[in-house]
């Protein structure tokens, strides 16, 4: 019998995984928001193949961002990606070295170095510029609001360049893996692509609030295991950029 190949025993797991349709309005809802049944499948398979189990899917250890027309991007936490770094032999981080304007206020670049065992003792180091990445926030209702990287602005670039050295330390673990702060979340997503998937999870009786996995109780079929709220998620009265 011909033995089958990694990429068919992924994609025969996604298929399983997904056989509850309320799963899949479940994860379309939260941790594919924006994108369609099939991209959602193409995410999950290529997040397969790079390591990731259906389980950090549920748990939004990484998730999907549209991206373009019809693209998305793998999205993940800077603490995941410190376990994940972790796993690739980095056992060191730097402070945030930051480089400020004359009027020594504003950020112009950070700098973040990691370390790992592997004979490169001057470490990885990134260097990130402040006003590739700052976003700037929102009004709303006639209210200016602001974003995170107006209220934190070291803490959000410090963010960026540890990934980005991180990234460089264990490429093999983080390749193609992004933080949200990297990508523009002001960028419009069509209406076309926003999936009607709430409403029909509501109408499952699938409270989105609802979805924490509970490790107290036996693991049903999946959708009581998603985690709804994100990780790094805004204060209140703010908006995440």
């Amino acid at each position: 019998m011909e033995e089958k190949s990694q990429v068919a025993l992924f994609n025969e797991e996604v298929k399983r995984e997904l056989a509850d349709p309320a799963v899949g309005r479940a994860l379309l809802a939260t941790t594919f928001k924006g994108l369609t049944d099939v991209v959602m499948k193409q995410a999950i398979l290529e997040g397969l193949i790079r390591g990731f189990t259906f389980k950090h899917f549920l748990q939004k250890d990484v998730y999907a961002l549209p991206f373009g027309d019809t693209g998305y991007s793998l999205i993940t936490s800077i603490d995941f990606a410190r376990k994940r770094g972790a796993r690739g032999g980095v056992n060191g981080t730097s402070k945030p070295v930051y480089e400020m304007a004359p009027d020594g206020k504003t950020i112009v670049s950070c700098d973040v170095t990691v370390f790992k065992k592997d004979g490169h003792p001057g470490g990885y180091t990134a260097t990130v510029y402040f006003e590739e990445y700052f976003k700037a926030g929102r009004t709303k209702n006639g209210a200016y609001i602001k974003s995170m990287w107006e209220l934190k602005p070291r803490t959000m670039i410090a963010k960026v360049a540890e990934m980005q050295a991180l990234r460089k330390a264990a490429p093999e673990d983080l390749s193609g893996i992004y933080l949200a702060e990297e990508f523009d979340s002001h960028q419009v997503v069509p209406e076309s692509r926003i999936n009607k998937a709430p409403a029909q999870v509501e109408a499952s009786g699938l409270k989105m609030g609802a979805l924490k996995k509970d490790d107290k109780n036996k693991k049903g079929k999946g959708a009581a295991a998603v985690e709804a709220a994100d990780e790094d998620a805004a204060p209140e009265g703010t908006i995440e950029a």
